[in-house]
C-alpha cells in the first residue's frame, strides 16, 4: 500500500505560494523597509538556480563564442555602461572613434569596434529590465567577451558589486576585491587624447542635439579588465586582455597603430 503523504493539500499550497513569492529569502528576520533594491535582491536569491545554470552553459559554449568575437568578427567589444540608454546612431559614431585606434586583431583585414551597451538606470522600478542588464553583465565578464569599458559616475555605482576586483588600476595593477577607490582605475573622457577632441556629426544623430550628445560622452570614463584569476586561466582571454589594454592606452595616448 503506498504511503499518504505527510502533509495535506493546504500545507502543500503554502509551500507553493511560498515558493512563488520573489522576495522569500529575504522576509525571515528581515524587516528593513521594503524597497526596489530588496525587491531586486529577492528576485536574485529565487532566480539564483537559473541564472547559474545560464552562467555554466556560456562557460560550456564560451570559447566557441570567443572565436567568433575574435575570429571574422569584432576585434574588440568594448561595454558601455551607462545611466541610460544611448541611442543607435550615437553608438555608431562612438564605434568609428573607437576603431581609428584599434588593430586589426582577428586578421580578416577589417578593423571593427563594436560597443554592447548595458543600461543601469538609478533607482529604476523596471525590474524586469534591470534583471536582464545584470544578466547580461555577468555573462559577459564570465566569458570575457569585454575587457575595455566605457562608463558613466552613476552607472558605475551600479554595477560595482560586479565588477569587484575586475578592473585594473591605471599602473596595471589588479584593483584586490573590496577595493572602491574606482577613480584610479579610469581615466576620463577629456583625459583620452584619442577621445577629447571628438565632434559629433549632427547629421547622423537622428534628431538628437549634438551637444547634449557630446555632453553625454564627455561624461564617460575609460576602464580595462585586469588579469584576474579567470583571465590568467584562459590563455585566450589573457591575450585579449593584454591586447585590450594595449587599445586602451592608444585611446590615451592618441597614437593610432603604427604610428
Amino acid at each position: 500500500m503506498d504511503k499518504e503523504p505527510f502533509y495535506d493539500d493546504g500545507y502543500q499550497a503554502y509551500i507553493q505560494s511560498d515558493l512563488d513569492d520573489p522576495e522569500r529569502l529575504i522576509r525571515a528576520g528581515d524587516d528593513s523597509p521594503d524597497s526596489p533594491k530588496k525587491r531586486r535582491q529577492g528576485w536574485m536569491n529565487k532566480n539564483m538556480p537559473f541564472m547559474m545554470g545560464a552562467l555554466a552553459l556560456m562557460l560550456v559554449v564560451g570559447s566557441l563564442l570567443f572565436t567568433g568575437v575574435l575570429g571574422g568578427g569584432p576585434d574588440y567589444i568594448v561595454g558601455l555602461v551607462t545611466s541610460y540608454t544611448m541611442p543607435e546612431p550615437g553608438r555608431k559614431q562612438l564605434e568609428n572613434l573607437l576603431a581609428a585606434y584599434a588593430d586589426d586583431r582577428n586578421g580578416d583585414g577589417q578593423v571593427v569596434v563594436q560597443l554592447k551597451a548595458f543600461a543601469f538606470v538609478p533607482n529604476t522600478t523596471d525590474l524586469a529590465q534591470r534583471e536582464e542588464a545584470d544578466l547580461d553583465l555577468e555573462t559577459a565578464l564570465i566569458t570575457g567577451e569585454c575587457m575595455v569599458f566605457l562608463h558613466d559616475r552613476a552607472a558605475l555605482d551600479e554595477i560595482a558589486g560586479q565588477v569587484d576586483g575586475l578592473f585594473q588600476y591605471n599602473n596595471g595593477e589588479l584593483m584586490p576585491k573590496g577595493a572602491g577607490d574606482y577613480e584610479n582605475a579610469y581615466t576620463v573622457w577629456e583625459g583620452c587624447k584619442a577621445l577629447a577632441g571628438f565632434e559629433p556629426d549632427p547629421d547622423r544623430l537622428n534628431m538628437w542635439d549634438p551637444q547634449i550628445y557630446l555632453e553625454l560622452c564627455q561624461n564617460l570614463r575609460l576602464s580595462v579588465r585586469g588579469q584576474d584569476e579567470a583571465v590568467l586561466r584562459d590563455d585566450e582571454m589573457l591575450a585579449y586582455q593584454k591586447a585590450s589594454a594595449a587599445f586602451a592606452q592608444r585611446l590615451r595616448d592618441g597614437e593610432k597603430p603604427g604610428a
